[in-house]
This record gives structure tokens, C-alpha cells and sequence, in this order.
């Protein structure tokens, strides 16, 4: 069980343990990623409903946390020790399993007494100010709660764990070196008993990516002061000492701070009826301040991506743009010539940038290049040439604010047929040969299984997480397909925004059969294909005249690292983005 308060880092952790062969629940009741938790929550939603009717008969809910004394564990205990052992059974049907829900810190005295002795624990603690930073961010909780919460939570964790098996460390001791850590949980799971598959380097440095922490705080210089109390400060210092026991023992520990009681009852007493934070007083909740923190410098608006080469097609392409660009984008160029952008105009307030790149390099080699570089909240990408866009930026942003929207296209009309209108491309046979879609007109968005490369967008820090565009593919287009199965395979949504439409200048671009369509089909197959269905598909497109150069590009171990590392960060396996959209890639 993975012990720690909200936003401390310990879906990250639970991952990790899951990386070493620890299954979490069964997919159907896996809570999917979210904005702030790009990587995914892997966490059960019917245990984190349990643990919230659990609170709920207490009055109390998780930003009103309790602190049980021995009557009312024993009270839970006669009610629900049994309903409980088998809502964890129903879960986890899989064994050995790693379960995380930051509410059983405060409810650990019930849970470890239904789990009895079959559970080791490890407790993750994270910087009290970075944790009020991220749920400034993510609910709009000011310093005072969140501070108050920290310190029910991760005392109610460290009392609550006492005699058990316990790991104990910082969120930022196990970015430090993840590999390492990883080691040392399977060496203490050893000594419990339970043996572990070896550590895989490549599965948990690819989920242990840059840029998952977003506040950084120092500990030396915690100190007691206007915003958190003396007891707060003792107990972050005494519990942020990484330890490794059979049998816990809680270092001393300060008392509560006073106020919490007074504050979390009165909490309870104002959500009595709603259990949500909206309605509380200024001075614990501020609505604006939510996603309102970004910790550093501010960003563009909008990064958009031109993969056209030829001052032409690129100027054409930002004369497309400009009327729906907001002021502060930011424009960058794949080239070889570095110099191009200086050659280039932009709408006024737009900034222009070329990001260089090798003239032998493929065209997904330079997107991938020109993508990682962007520095927009959001990530546009186009690969053909732009004609004409229409309500391209506010669409795509208003899809992308959404709750489980990881990448949204635009409506192509290719020049070649400008009353066709595709959205995206789906694979309709077991060959993986994607093709556009066309659809009628409609409103609203559209679930698309592959988003077209010729124009779609992304948040910047999802497709940092899901690992960014693949540049060891030979076409944009196919590199973008990719992405698209990532993203469905990490829990988010791909769609089409129909208010959205961009005409474009279609080029004869690779077929299906020829060495660079089946080397990008193959790579398509080999890093997300099952091993049965992967041998199916090898053995029919071997037959191809194309196949045996195509084979020998693939060839070595590059892609059996990227295929582990796609799978670190995905959840779910590649029936989930066919599911959504009605076909298979079994036909």
C-alpha cells in the first residue's frame, strides 16, 4: 500500500511499484489520467468511493479529514471489515497487488486491521509547500489548508503505520535517482519474503521522465512562520528521514497543530451537504487561483509547428494562421536553413522561430525536433502545407480544456478534393493500413482514433508525458498515428473539432506497401501489437516486396527499448482506442 498526502507524488510511485510486477487494479476500474496527472493516477475508483463512503459516515470527506480514535475504528471494523476485504478482492484480482489512495493515510488503523498482516507499506513524503503549491494549482486550497492537510495526513500515516512493514521516503529522493530506489524496495521486499522481477531500466526511466515536478522548495530552509506552524515544521523534519523497518516505529513526534480540529470541523460543517470545497471562505479555498500557478515564467499562448519546407509554402502558411493567432504565439520552423525565419514576416505580437535541423533528417525526425523545442501551453502541429485555417486556436484550446482530451485535430479539406472533409484516419483492416475518414458535417467533437498530422494540437506538458513525437519514424504522419494510439492507450481521448477547418496542399505522400509505409506500419505494429497479434501481422505483410528492407531498418534493440518504454507509460492496451471509435484492428 502506498501511504501519502494528495499531490505528493505518490501515483508516481505506485507506477513504479507496478513497473516491478505489482499489478493495480483491473483496467475497467482504473481512474484514467487527468490534466495534472498526465502519467496516469493508477488508482481503483471503487476503492476511492469506498474510502469516501468511509468518510462520508463520519461526516468528513478528504479536504476534512478525521482522526479516528480506537471507538470509531472499532465501530468501522464490526460495519465494514468484511464489505471492505472483498471490495479490495474485487479490485485486485491479481496478486501481489500495489494500492494507493491518498485517503487511507487518515483511515489506516481500519485498513491495516482488515489487511491484517498481509500488507507492506511505503509512505512518500513530499516538501509541505510543494504539495500547497500543487493544490493551489489544482483546487484553488490556500496555504492554510493545504498546510492543514499535509499535517493530518502524513501524521495520521506515520501513527496509523506503527508495527507494520514500512519504506519511508521523500518524493524528491526518489526523482533523485529512480533506478536506484526502485533496488532498494525490492531488497526490502526480499527480506518481507517476496521476490520481484529485476528492475527494468529502461521501463522506469522512461516513466521517470523530466518535468513531472513543477514546484521545488528547499528543506533546509523550512522554517515556522506566518504560513505554517512550529508543529508542522517539527513534524516535516522528523518524517522526511527515509527508513526502512519490519516493525515501524514512529520517530517522537509533535502534537497537532490546535487549530486543525476547529478548522476541519468547521469545514464539515459548511460541505455538510454538497462534500465539495466550492462555498468555503476565501481565506481556504480561491477559485482563481486553480491551474492559475505556473511556478515560472509565463509561456505563449500557442506554439505552432511547420513542418513544410520552401519560404513559399511557409509563408503562405503563416498569411493561414494570422487571422486566428493569438497575441504572444510563437511560430516555429523545421530547417535545414536556420536562417529562414529572418527572411519570414509574422502577424505583430507573434514570434518567429526556426529550430535547425540535419537536411538528411527524416520528416518526423524534424518534428520531433521542432515539437520538443516548442514552449507553448499549447503544441499545434501541421505537416502539409497550409492553404487556409478557420477557427483553428480557440477550438482546439476549448477541446483541450476539457477533462480526458489529450489531442484534438482540425477538419482537413485537401486541396486535391476541397469538399471532402476528413477527420483523421482510422485503421480499418488487420494490415494497419490507416486511411482518412470522411464525415458529413457536424458540430461538437468527433472521437478520432488518428489524429492527421496535417493540422492537431496538444497540451505542451501531455506531450512531454506521453514521450513527445517518435522520431525514429520515416513520415510525420505516421509519427503523429503513433502518438494518437499513445495517448488513447494512456486513458485520454483523441478527437476532431468540427468547428475547426484547415485546406490543405495534399502531396503524393508514402503508400502502404512501399519500404517507408511498411517501415512506419511495422514500427506501429512492433511498438504497440500484442506478441500473438504482432506475429499475425508479421506473417501477412511479409509477403511484401517491401518487407525485407524495411525488416533490416528495424532492426537491433532500438525498438524493444521504445516499445518498453511506450508500455511504462501506458495503462491500457491498444484496444481502447478501437473500442472508442467501433472498429478493431483485428477486423
Amino acid at each position: 500500500m502506498i501511504l501519502g498526502m494528495h499531490r505528493s507524488g505518490t501515483s508516481f510511485i505506485t507506477r513504479l511499484v507496478n513497473l516491478l510486477g505489482f499489478s493495480v487494479c483491473h483496467r475497467e476500474d482504473l481512474l484514467v489520467g487527468r490534466a495534472l496527472n498526465p502519467r496516469g493516477h493508477w488508482e481503483s475508483k471503487s476503492l476511492l468511493r469506498f474510502n469516501d463512503r468511509l468518510l462520508g459516515e463520519h461526516g468528513r470527506s478528504w479536504f476534512c479529514p478525521p482522526a479516528l480514535d480506537e471507538h470509531d475504528v472499532s465501530a468501522m471494523l464490526r460495519r465494514h471489515r468484511r464489505q471492505a476485504l472483498a471490495a479490495v478482492q474485487d479490485a485486485h484480482p491479481q496478486k501481489p497487488w500495489v494500492w494507493k489512495d491518498p485517503r487511507t493515510c487518515v483511515l489506516l488503523p481500519f485498513w491495516s486491521s482488515v489487511l491484517e498482516q498481509r500488507a507492506a507499506y511505503v509512505l512518500v513524503v513530499r516538501h509541505p509547500f510543494e504539495v500547497s503549491d500543487s493544490l493551489a494549482t489544482r483546487n484553488g486550497c490556500t496555504p492554510l489548508l493545504s498546510l492543514a492537510l499535509w499535517e493530518r495526513y502524513t501524521r495520521e500515516a506515520m501513527l496509523g503505520a506503527a508495527g507494520r512493514p514500512l519504506m519511508v521516503c521523500t518524493y524528491d529522493g526518489v526523482l533523485a535517482d529512480p533506478v536506484r530506489w526502485c533496488e532498494r524496495l525490492v531488497d526490502f521486499l526480499a527480506e518481507l519474503g517476496v521476490a520481484r522481477r529485476p528492475v527494468e531500466e529502461v521501463a522506469i526511466e522512461a516513466f521517470a521522465m523530466a518535468g513531472l515536478r513543477h514546484s521545488h522548495r528547499s528543506w533546509s530552509e523550512l522554517e515556522p512562520g506566518p504560513l505554517i506552524s512550529h508543529e508542522q515544521v517539527a513534524l516535516a523534519h522528523a518524517a522526511r528521514e527515509p527508513t526502512v523497518q519490519r516493525r515501524y516505529a514512529p520517530p517522537p513526534l509533535p502534537a497537532e497543530t490546535p487549530a486543525n480540529d476547529s478548522l476541519f470541523a468547521d469545514i464539515a460543517r459548511r460541505t455538510r451537504r454538497t462534500r465539495r470545497l466550492a462555498g468555503l471562505p476565501a481565506h481556504l479555498v480561491d477559485p482563481k487561483a486553480v491551474r492559475g500557478r505556473s511556478g515560472g515564467p509565463s509561456r505563449p499562448p500557442v506554439s505552432v509547428v511547420l513542418a513544410p519546407t520552401g519560404e513559399p509554402a511557409l509563408a503562405q502558411a503563416l498569411d493561414a494562421l494570422a487571422p486566428g493567432m493569438p497575441a504572444g504565439a510563437e511560430v516555429l520552423l523545421c530547417a535545414a536553413d536556420a536562417d529562414r525565419a529572418g527572411r519570414l514576416s509574422a502577424a505583430d505580437g507573434v514570434t518567429l522561430r526556426a529550430v535547425a535541423c540535419e537536411a538528411s533528417a527524416s520528416a518526423a525526425a524534424a518534428l520531433a525536433l521542432a515539437a520538443g523545442a516548442a514552449d507553448g501551453e499549447l503544441v499545434v502541429i501541421t505537416t502539409d502545407a497550409l492553404l487556409r485555417c478557420e477557427d483553428w486556436y480557440a477550438s482546439l484550446r476549448e477541446a483541450l480544456a476539457r477533462p480526458g482530451i489529450g489531442g484534438v485535430g482540425a477538419v482537413i479539406h485537401p486541396s486535391s478534393d476541397p469538399a471532402r472533409r476528413c477527420i483523421g484516419a482510422s485503421i480499418p483492416d488487420e494490415e494497419l493500413a490507416y486511411e482518412p475518414r470522411a464525415r458529413a458535417g457536424e458540430s461538437g467533437l468527433v472521437p478520432t482514433v488518428l489524429l492527421s498530422g496535417a493540422f492537431c494540437g496538444f497540451t505542451r506538458p501531455l506531450l512531454a508525458a506521453a514521450g513527445g513525437i517518435d522520431p525514429e519514424f520515416r513520415s510525420a504522419e505516421a509519427a503523429v498515428a503513433e502518438l494518437s494510439l499513445r495517448l488513447w492507450r494512456m486513458g485520454f481521448r483523441c478527437c476532431t473539432a468540427e468547428r475547426a477547418q484547415a485546406w490543405v496542399q495534399t502531396t503524393e505522400g508514402a503508400r502502404n506497401d512501399d519500404v517507408v509505409g511498411l517501415y512506419d506500419r511495422l514500427r506501429i505494429a512492433r511498438l504497440h501489437l500484442d506478441p500473438e497479434r504482432l506475429r499475425a501481422f508479421t506473417a501477412r505483410v511479409s509477403a511484401l516486396p517491401a518487407y525485407r528492407q524495411a525488416d533490416e531498418e528495424l532492426a537491433g534493440d532500438e525498438v524493444q527499448r521504445r516499445r518498453t518504454a511506450v508500455g511504462a507509460v501506458c495503462a491500457f492496451p491498444l484496444e481502447r482506442a478501437f473500442n472508442r471509435d467501433g472498429r478493431s484492428p483485428t477486423g
